[in-house]
């Protein structure tokens, strides 16, 4: 297969054989076709004459034209190469997307518990820039990157070969395709997608809108929250969801016999939200807030009010590195409030699907409690759920991590609040 070849620097080459996959504009030495390779510089250039297409297959070599791995390319994009196969005997054609579509499968068939799992997680399954996820009998798919939005056929039919599915709806919305300089999609490819789509997971059914829902529709990668937090809700229990999106922690927890208070911003979601809860014949045990979840726990915490369980799951609150100050100021922002809703001895379960925040957490949490004045426990942690898996190599394929924090009781005895 002749294709064109990009030489990258030498930072580049070291991670993409420690099987990272994601090279840069700026780590771009001369592509073929503009002027020869110049080596003896051996540095990067943040400006070139580009020789291919977006989602063009390129070859690319080490500074001294030495193979390393074949990769999509796109010149409009911050991430210019993603590699998809270190092998010279491995194209990037059809048969290779169909042979990892299969093997991704494959991995999620022992899953159990639920109709409703991803099946593909992009590089996490070496198809960078391709999610496809099952809800019962239909299938979602994104498709992130250029080079992916070449084989959209193949991959439609090879879901239909080996899931024979109701449907394929397509919904790659615009934060993820803008940066690849491809067009948002929201289309059924194949059969019929319904608005509504009935799942269940673990003895609880829950409503999903494909069309118009977060992500895909459903939070399947907090699974495993779901099941932690079933593990240790106790009836009784006071608990306040904020950021509950159409409720399936909430209604989780009140399936266990706890009081929910639920807070979640858009109207739509709310409703929906209510549906799930009538669904599963919990609807007396949850209270519904149409509102903005920051605005909201200020208000309760000049209330003085207080919960045995404070639940934060917040959209992203960065989605690159120029957003972290920020970020960290809501993130802290949020930490206050939950520290001083919640009892002696209450817990806060904080998920948080923001990468470049997720190193700092614990530093965060540690102000925030200072500025609370309460001593705090940290009972558990865990990761998005096993059909997100986390490879080591690719820093961002970890992405969601949770953290069960408890207020340690004993903080009656140390110094009083500095929150005014």
């Amino acid at each position: 297969m002749s294709v064109p070849t990009i030489a990258v620097a030498a930072q580049a080459v070291k991670r993409i054989r420690n099987h990272d996959c994601w090279v840069f504009r700026d780590e771009l030495l001369r592509p073929d076709g503009a002027v020869p390779l110049d080596s003896a510089r051996g540095a990067a250039l943040s400006k070139v004459e580009w020789a291919v297409q977006p989602g063009d297959v390129v070859e690319v070599v080490d500074p001294r034209g030495a193979f390393v791995a074949y990769a999509f390319a796109n010149p409009v994009s911050h991430i210019a190469l993603r590699v998809v196969s270190t092998s010279r005997e491995v194209p990037v054609d059809r048969g290779l997307v169909e042979a990892r579509l299969t093997r991704a499968i494959a991995r999620r068939a022992a899953l159990a518990g639920t109709n409703a799992r991803r099946l593909v997680f992009s590089e996490a399954d070496a198809l960078p820039g391709l999610i496809v996820d099952q809800y019962a009998d239909s299938l979602v798919l994104q498709i992130r990157s250029a080079g992916m939005e070449r084989f959209r056929a193949a991959i439609v039919e090879g879901l239909q070969r080996q899931l024979a599915p109701k449907g394929i709806l397509e919904r790659s919305d615009k934060e993820f395709r803008e940066d690849e300089g491809l067009p948002p999609v929201t289309e059924v490819l194949a059969g019929e997608v319904p608005g509504r789509i009935l799942i269940e997971e673990d003895g609880l059914k829950f409503w999903v809108d494909p069309h118009r829902g977060l992500k895909t529709g459903f939070y399947l990668d907090q699974r495993t929250t779901r099941r932690r937090l079933r593990g240790v809700m106790r009836s009784g229990a006071q608990v306040l969801d904020a950021f509950s999106y159409t409720g399936s922690l909430g209604i989780v927890a009140a399936a266990q016999g706890a009081q929910v208070v639920c807070v979640e911003a858009q109207e739509p979601f709310v409703e929906l939200a209510r549906e799930n809860a009538k669904l599963n014949g919990v609807e007396r045990r949850l209270e519904f807030v149409a509102g903005d979840a920051f605005y909201w726990l200020d208000a309760k915490t000049h209330e003085a009010a207080r919960w045995d369980w404070v639940l934060l799951d917040p959209p992203a609150l960065a989605k690159a590195k120029p957003g972290i100050l920020k970020a960290r100021q809501a993130l802290h922002h949020l930490l206050v409030r939950a520290f001083a809703l919640a009892k002696d001895d209450g817990q806060v379960l904080l998920s948080l699907c923001t990468y470049h925040l997720l190193n700092l957490v614990e530093e965060i949490a540690r102000i925030a409690a200072g500025e609370e004045g309460c001593r705090v426990q940290v009972r558990d942690q865990w990761l998005q759920a096993e059909d997100h898996p986390w490879i080591l190599q690719v820093p961002p394929t970890r992405y969601l991590t949770s953290w069960l924090f408890a207020r340690d009781a004993r903080s009656a005895a140390w110094p009083t609040s500095t929150r005014r």
